[in-house]
């Protein structure tokens, strides 16, 4: 169980999002989430990883195009810094809220393992995983130039939510949502940002492969 944000647009300040994120480990639903903390950083051609097993702190300075951060309350796996989320593969970073049981094996997080399925085919992924028993596959995904966020639960829908907002070029989506107008993920429903542009498709029946 976590909390976790998506921002990208044009290079601005971002530290706004990371203390969202701080607020909501803090004092948003179900918390304290204190079981460790990250984010993936996007700078032109940048890339930057920060992450730690300590509660999540406050962050200032933080200036790029994209931010992917999460704040982790475990269910299962070890506290450790593999666990920790973000996930990064290559320039792909993925963080993911929930509980997929029986997918955690070798010290690594059913989160890490669900990454290496979408990796391989978001279809594929979602169809398997509808197999076994989950709280919510919701997740987060970008590579600094377009991203997509995806919303699928099957308890407690009221914590496991997920909004997103278009503001000023900037698209960003968030477990909470921050002020101004925010539109919330139905389920089962993908949200995909590029050129500028969100698209939203439905994955009941059939997933659609567009990320």
């Amino acid at each position: 169980m976590c909390r976790m944000l998506l921002s990208i647009g044009k290079y601005s300040d971002l530290t706004q999002y990371m203390d969202f994120v701080y607020e909501m480990a803090n004092e948003g639903k179900h918390s304290p989430h204190h079981d460790g903390f990250g984010y993936v950083l996007y700078s032109k051609n940048e890339i930057m990883v920060q992450k730690s097993i300590d509660p999540i702190r406050k962050v200032e300075g933080i200036y790029g195009n994209a931010i992917l951060a999460h704040a982790r309350k475990k269910s299962s796996s070890g506290k450790t810094i593999i666990n920790t989320q973000p996930f990064l593969a290559d320039n792909i970073s993925f963080a993911h809220n929930g509980t997929i049981k029986g997918m955690g094996k070798k010290g690594k997080s059913d989160s890490y393992h669900y990454f290496r399925l979408v990796l391989r085919g978001f279809p594929a992924a979602i169809t398997k995983i509808r197999e076994m028993e989950f709280t919510s596959i919701n997740f987060l995904i970008t590579d600094g130039n377009y991203a997509a966020a995806y919303r699928e639960v099957r308890k407690e829908p009221g914590y496991y939510s997920l909004f997103y907002q278009l503001e000023d070029e900037r698209f960003t989506v968030s477990t909470e949502a921050m002020g101004g107008k925010w539109f919330e993920i139905e389920d089962k429903t993908l949200v995909v940002f590029r050129n500028g542009r969100v698209n939203e498709y439905k994955a009941d029946d059939v997933v659609p492969e567009v990320i």
